[in-house]
């Protein structure tokens, strides 16, 4: 929803994409429906500034996803936009004559660069209760699947690299795999599904451990408790009662570049009593996964006791570098994964830490979105930088008289890096919740 009229500059149209960017970035992928700027404030601004302002907003998402995103707002509010804008993006209008398929009257500049018309307010879906928004596509399927970056001859298969650092503990609900015939078998856009469905009954797949879809045939075998070691959902491999030795994995792509060492850790779970036979590895592709020649983790044994917390290093530095998680299962009991964390560290960070002796504390933990960042023991200028659970920038902040306090943030899992001088000397993990 578009503040122009909170925060009118330029830079605000871009704070504001940023935010927008930091909860739904990992969502927008082609073959899904564009991401959609909702303008309907009143404003002091120009008609040049309010375009200019709305053509930020979208530049800065349309950079970041590679997807131009649609403008929805009111017939009167489009007839203010430039036609540089009306041009460059599509529009949804709110236009509620009742009407699915008449031509809205007043679409100034983006006739006939239109999209979407909002025709109700006030419709009824069955199911539901309540007055429903109805909306209809200006155009045939086609049009509409080209529209989203569909063909109807290919199956498009993007992938994504995540910059460092990096953290799921797969809470989201996962999305549609474009590489795999569109199947709900990946955490967020950075994963892959590349093995899978080996066995005759087909329960060979990775999904989160809630799933209940058509690749699982019997969702309760193979079943583990605690279901995840943090929040309340784990990624799953579902093995049972699938035949053995059948395999399923799920790809991780990961941009390397940064200068460091590379920390990976993860918890794991595989109640098997006796486990043969079983694989679980991790395996490292340095060219996109054309070839997994590394392998950086590789597990033999059941962990009879519950989640177990494993990790491994890399120096890998390549841009396009992908983590494969392969299980081969006996099929009996499932394996599951969860609070995965990779993280960069320069070689001298621990020493800088131990023989500076710092005296770091993160206050309340967990908190219900405030708390307090102390730094006991340094000279230096001291920096924090924040990330949320998937791995994207929040914000950053200086740390003045040795503390910062840290307020509004929404529920979740967060990870604080913290700097003296530039150079990363901790990273501290918050909870939030209660919110």
């Amino acid at each position: 929803f578009a503040h122009p009229d909170v925060n009118s500059t330029i830079s605000g149209a871009i704070a504001e994409a940023n935010h927008f960017l930091s909860i739904a970035q990992p969502y927008i992928i082609p073959c899904q429906l564009p991401p959609v700027l909702d303008l309907e404030v009143n404003t002091t601004l120009t008609n040049a500034q309010l375009t200019a302002w709305v053509q930020a907003w979208m530049n800065k998402v349309q950079t970041a996803t590679g997807i131009i995103p649609v403008l929805y707002t009111s017939g009167s509010i489009a007839n203010l936009m430039g036609a540089s804008l009306a041009a460059y993006c599509k529009l949804w209008i709110a236009d509620p004559d009742g009407s699915a398929t008449a031509t809205p009257p007043t679409l100034g500049p983006w006739s006939p660069n239109w999209a979407f018309k909002q025709y109700s307010w006030t419709g009824s879906v069955a199911g539901t209760t309540g007055s429903i928004d109805l909306d209809s596509f200006h155009g045939s399927l086609s049009t509409l699947k080209n529209f989203m970056g569909c063909t109807s001859t290919s199956t498009i298969c993007n992938h994504y690299y995540t910059n460092l650092p990096y953290f799921t503990s797969f809470e989201t609900n996962w999305l549609m795999d474009s590489c795999s015939n569109g199947a709900q078998r990946v955490p967020d856009k950075y994963w892959k599904s590349k093995i899978g469905g080996t066995s005759s009954s087909g329960d060979d797949y990775w999904h989160r451990d809630d799933y209940t879809g058509i690749d699982w045939t019997s969702t309760t075998s193979g079943s583990y408790t605690p279901v995840a070691s943090i929040g309340n959902y784990s990624a799953r491999f579902h093995n049972a009662p699938a035949t053995a030795s059948t395999t399923g994995a799920l790809d991780l792509y990961v941009n390397l570049s940064s200068v460091g060492i590379k920390n990976i850790s993860f918890d794991y779970l595989h109640t098997e009593s006796s486990i043969a036979p079983f694989a679980f590895d991790v395996l490292l592709s340095t060219n996109g996964g054309l070839t997994f020649p590394t392998t950086l983790l590789s597990i033999t044994s059941a962990s009879t006791s519950g989640w177990l917390a494993k990790s491994f290093t890399t120096n890998a530095t390549s841009a396009t570098s992908v983590f494969r998680f392969i299980a081969t299962d006996k099929g009996n009991q499932d394996v599951g994964i969860d609070n995965l964390k990779i993280s960069v560290s320069l070689p001298t960070d621990i020493n800088l830490f131990s023989t500076n002796n710092y005296k770091i504390d993160v206050y309340p933990n967990p908190n219900n979105g405030s708390f307090t960042l102390k730094v006991d023991g340094t000279l230096k200028q001291i920096s924090m930088d924040l990330y949320n659970q998937v791995g994207q920038f929040v914000f950053s902040k200086n740390v003045t008289n040795d503390e910062v306090e840290i307020n509004d943030l929404s529920e979740g899992i967060y990870f604080l890096n913290i700097f003296s001088d530039g150079i990363k000397i901790a990273t501290k993990k918050v909870v939030v919740f209660g919110k």
